[in-house]
């Protein structure tokens, strides 16, 4: 391994700590942080986790990233200081390459990556002959571990680590599987429905029946107490319109003065209904009630019988 060069080291060291952010973004108990890789989300997860867990190469790392020591008593929440995670987050959503590698170390500190700093992950990469341990990732064999070193001299290549994540495919596998739930649930649905509107005869014309209006196929042949009145299509301003007595204390005005109540004449006298319209048997216009035709027509009320 001697003849790796620091720069494919380092490319190991980026992309592991990258494959590392991608599943800890999703399942991390850090996520709420690392999902969004702000500025201020990666500033307030670095002093979360040096204030708990100050490791010796972390102060140094810090150290080396801000330029001054770390101080748990003292959360620095300047611009100028925010500004610095600007480039870790660049670089953990795979934006931008840092030209220094404290940022990359820093990047590391905030997923908890293993080995770290990088000088410990080159030194670990160096000394094991048989095996390259990445935190996260499953120990390669000796065998695995050749190809990596063969991938590691290919500067353009990018390297892979396995990275197995039950969690997550568990994750997705549930996801999915509420998807085809929800879509099968919905076509069902939708199925039973149209077979209804297939099997049932649609209403959409209307007949006189008395003293309403009825909602009939409009297929139906006239016959019984229908027979007289025709099937007509469904007018929606006159499908509610009904044939109605009145007696002398029945309201026929409205405050105003307005008739809500209609009549027309027929050869047997005159009928009254409850709206505006024609009249469904003789098709002559309705009227609005005058006070002469109530004290004409109007019947008596029981109280006066």
């Amino acid at each position: 391994m001697d003849n790796i060069t620091r720069c494919n080291y380092e490319k190991a060291y980026k992309e592991a700590i990258r494959t590392k952010y991608n599943n800890e973004k999703e399942l991390g108990e850090n996520s709420n942080y690392l999902e969004t890789p702000s500025q201020a989300h990666l500033r307030n997860l670095c002093w979360k986790i040096l204030s708990v867990n100050p490791a010796p190469d972390d102060l140094k790392v810090y150290w080396d990233f801000k330029g001054t020591p770390f101080n748990k008593n003292e959360e620095d929440t300047c611009t100028t200081y925010t500004d610095k995670y600007k480039k870790v987050g660049a670089f953990l959503k795979g934006e931008k390459e840092p030209q220094k590698i404290d940022t990359v170390d820093m990047a590391a500190i905030l997923i908890d990556f293993q080995p770290r700093p990088f000088r410990k992950f080159k030194a670990k990469a160096m000394a094991q002959e048989g095996q390259i341990t990445v935190y996260g990732a499953e120990v390669l064999s000796k065998k695995e571990n050749e190809n990596t070193i063969e991938i590691l001299k290919k500067p353009e290549t990018p390297v892979f680590v396995k990275t197995p994540n039950k969690k997550r495919k568990f994750r997705i596998y549930k996801s999915r599987f509420k998807m085809f739930r929800t879509a099968a649930i919905t076509a069902f649905i939708c199925l039973i429905g149209v077979i209804i509107y297939l099997a049932l005869p649609q209403k959409e014309c209307m007949q006189w029946s008395e003293d309403h209006y009825e909602l009939v196929n409009c297929n139906l042949k006239t016959e019984g107490s229908l027979a007289g009145n025709p099937v007509e299509l469904l007018d929606e301003s006159l499908v509610h319109l009904k044939k109605v007595d009145i007696y002398d204390n029945t309201v026929c005005f409205d405050k105003y003065g307005r008739a809500t109540i209609w009549y027309a004449n027929t050869a047997d006298g005159i009928d009254f209904f409850n709206g505006h319209g024609r009249h469904p048997e003789n098709n002559n216009a309705l009227k609005p009630v005058t006070k002469d035709i109530f004290k004409k027509y109007a019947h008596k009320s029981s109280k006066e019988k």
